[in-house]
């Protein structure tokens, strides 16, 4: 799938390892939002970002956006990842507050899962474990379960013949 690209931000290595799963099942390409170009952009259909969920903000996504506005694909989705248990995430409501933001997001996705903390600084360690304590679950899916609804919609979007119509959700 040569027309999307994975693009994202990861400060622990947590949002990079979904993101690393989406371009391998979808066989695409992925880049740190840190390393990428306007040419990286040329000639996608369809960009997929990802970041660290606080809150009703996706980490990194305004930034983005102001940067990369010009040259991006009408079709954009976006995931944000976290610890917190899925039935706690507004979907809806995190992408309706980009879409006021001028961020022309298609759609919006929260993947969870369990960060490796041996793999963090002590303080983002507390952090997280912090986050585990109050807003986690005692069970976490699989990488590839967390990822399932956003695979298949971009596979979906991807087999469809394309309208501007079907890609406003």
């Amino acid at each position: 799938m040569q027309q999307t690209l994975v693009v994202y931000t990861s400060e622990t290595g947590f949002t990079q390892r979904f993101a690393l799963s989406i371009a391998q099942t979808l066989h695409c390409e992925v880049i740190d939002v840190q390393f990428l170009t306007a040419s990286d952009l040329e000639n996608r259909t369809l960009i997929i970002y990802g970041g660290h969920l606080v809150g009703n903000k996706v980490l990194g996504l305004k930034s983005f956006f102001r940067q990369f506005k010009p040259v991006l694909p009408d079709i954009v989705i976006v995931f944000g990842s976290g610890v917190v248990r899925r039935d706690t995430v507004n979907c809806q409501q995190i992408k309706q507050y980009q879409l006021m933001r001028d961020c022309p997001l298609t759609n919006f996705y929260y993947v969870q899962g369990y960060p490796k903390l041996s793999q963090m600084n002590f303080f983002r360690r507390l952090r997280a474990i912090r986050a585990l304590k109050h807003g986690g679950s005692k069970s976490y899916p699989a990488v590839q379960e967390a990822i399932g609804p956003l695979v298949a919609e971009v596979t979906s979007l991807l087999n469809a013949p394309f309208t501007h119509d079907a890609v406003q959700t």
